[in-house]
């Protein structure tokens, strides 16, 4: 059986941690979710992070590790699992995603929403360091585009799938994906 690998990319609030889950729970994928790496060091280093902490802690171990390192943390796991099909979660520089798409043959999926559905869901998690208002929303995913290049990430994507009408349309969605392109 070869290996298959798929990313979901997406904007703040998307819907990419829900299209992942589609493709652990349907089909036993194995997840992995890119700032559980960036949550892991934190802890080492034992502060909480928060949004802007893991944008520097980012920067920070690319000037150390290089640009890839996240994807390189990513590519271990997986070596070590040949035998298990993988979903990566929350690949968002355009860098990563093109390096990550060129050394592991993986598919990309682009999960978005409506800014104000994305703002919503955000604001329910109640995670710290989220915006308060849509107005901060706003900015912070205007920022975070600018800032990941995401602009041009999303153009990676092999699909696009909008999940303004919530997890099970977007798993009906999912579902179809996989059968028409047999991911």
């Amino acid at each position: 059986m070869k290996q298959k690998i798929i990313a979901i990319i997406g904007p703040i609030a998307s819907g990419k941690g829900t299209a992942a889950n589609f493709f652990v729970k349907k089909y036993g994928f194995k997840q992995i979710t890119m700032s559980d790496f960036l949550r892991k060091e934190a802890k080492k280093r034992m502060i909480k992070p928060d949004r802007n902490y893991f944008r520097k802690l980012q920067e920070e171990l690319r000037r150390k590790n290089g640009n890839n390192v996240l994807v390189d943390m990513a590519r271990k796991k997986i070596s070590e699992n040949p035998d298990k099909n993988f979903v990566i979660d929350g690949l968002r520089d355009y860098r990563e995603a093109k390096y990550a798409q060129k050394k592991l043959k993986l598919k990309i999926i682009l999960v978005d929403a409506s800014p104000l559905i994305r703002f919503k869901r955000q604001k329910a998690r109640a995670r710290n360091g989220f915006s308060k208002t849509f107005h901060e929303f706003l900015y912070e995913d205007s920022r975070e585009n600018a800032i990941f290049d995401f602009y041009k990430t999303r153009k990676l994507a092999n699909f696009t799938i909008l999940s303004d009408e919530g997890r099970e349309v977007l798993y009906k969605e999912l579902g179809k994906l996989v059968r028409k392109h047999k991911l």
